[in-house]
């Protein structure tokens, strides 16, 4: 299982301006304030590390997949 930290090394990968995170039982979703403005595009949707296989996936298929309970909302 991955870690925050690891998750969320993993996510800046993929997303350079991330400043918020949500965790869930299957997984982070790491955003940006700054795209509080779009919905969808690219560079401006959420990534997603699945906790088991410290996969980065689209934030669509996480929540078909099944997020789990939300367990705390954390400010980067």
């Amino acid at each position: 299982m991955i870690s925050f930290e690891e998750a969320y090394k993993k996510a800046k990968q993929y997303k350079s301006n991330i400043n918020n995170c949500t965790e869930y039982e299957n997984g982070y979703v790491f955003g940006s304030s700054e795209d509080d403005g779009y919905i969808g595009g690219i560079g401006h949707t959420p990534v997603v590390i699945l906790k088991k296989s410290a996969e980065a996936i689209p934030m669509n298929m996480f929540i078909i997949d099944g997020t789990g309970k939300k367990i705390r909302d954390i400010d980067i």
